[in-house]
């Protein structure tokens, strides 16, 4: 993180792109909203660049991305580089802080950041005293999980065409939950280099799957815009299905066992 940078406390906290997500697996009461702007009052500003988090280091902040990209990525000892995931809006990083002593992977801002951080101590009060929030932050990371696993069988099974049209449909949908997607568009911020370390393709493989998702009347490209005109056909060619993304409620088995502990219920 950048240490220079602007720091500024909030005195107020609407509903932003942290919240939006969280109320796509469960309603939040005003306790736990009030919560959760508590941990968003200091924020911190990132230039394109800066590392959030740096792989082999220990992690000091939690930190919630409020506006702009940032990816995960492994760097090996030749400079070759691969992108595990693209930290969006609403997203965690640094989580892991509270089992692991030191990080396993490095979180760079890819455009301008801005980015809420907090005390990972702080995740230990929430778990204690607000077990839908627990809940609802787990979901967050083994959310995550998932949709690494699905770049990984990209990455593995699917070809060029496949894997780039999957990661499309994959980010529409993740910028739809914290409404930065409006119909069927979201700006794309990243260079061809930086879809070519996400996807584990070559610059020019990159060049020629772009012109031919182009050609082919799947995509449109619009001033730094994707606009994908028929999701029905972009979701065959890719073989996209949306479960991976786990974007509804949780089982009701979990939703009557977090009513009990709200009850002050003791769970046996």
């Amino acid at each position: 993180m950048d240490k220079n940078a602007p720091v500024s406390r909030l005195t107020s906290f609407p509903d932003g792109p942290l919240e939006l997500k969280l109320q796509v697996f469960l309603p939040l009461s005003e306790a736990e909203k009030s919560l959760l702007a508590d941990l968003q009052r200091t924020r911190v500003d990132c230039r394109p660049g800066v590392e959030l988090m740096r792989e082999g280091e220990p992690i000091a902040k939690v930190m919630i991305v409020t506006e702009g990209w940032a990816i995960r990525h492994r760097d090996l000892s030749d400079g070759r580089r691969q992108i595990i995931n693209f930290v969006l809006p609403g997203d965690f990083v640094g989580v892991q802080s509270l089992l692991f002593a030191q990080s396993d992977h490095s979180v760079s801002a890819l455009t301008k950041v801005k980015a809420a951080h907090f005390e990972p101590d702080r995740i230990i009060e929430l778990f204690a005293q607000f077990p839908r929030l627990a809940a609802a932050l787990s979901w967050c990371t083994t959310r995550e999980e998932s949709i690494i696993a699905e770049r990984v069988a990209s990455i593995g099974r699917r070809s060029a065409y496949e894997r780039m049209a999957h990661l499309f449909l994959e980010l529409l949908y993740r910028l739809r939950t914290v409404k930065s997607a409006p119909g069927k568009s979201f700006k794309l911020p990243v260079t061809q280099e930086v879809l070519a370390d996400v996807l584990g393709l070559s610059i020019v493989h990159v060049n020629r799957t772009l012109r031919r998702l182009r050609q082919e009347g799947l995509i449109e490209l619009d001033g730094g815009r994707i606009v994908i005109p028929d999701l029905a056909a972009l979701e065959k060619t890719a073989d996209f299905e949306k479960h991976f993304l786990h974007a509804g409620p949780p089982p009701r088995r979990v939703e009557r066992q977090l009513e009990a502990l709200e009850n002050g219920a003791v769970l046996t």
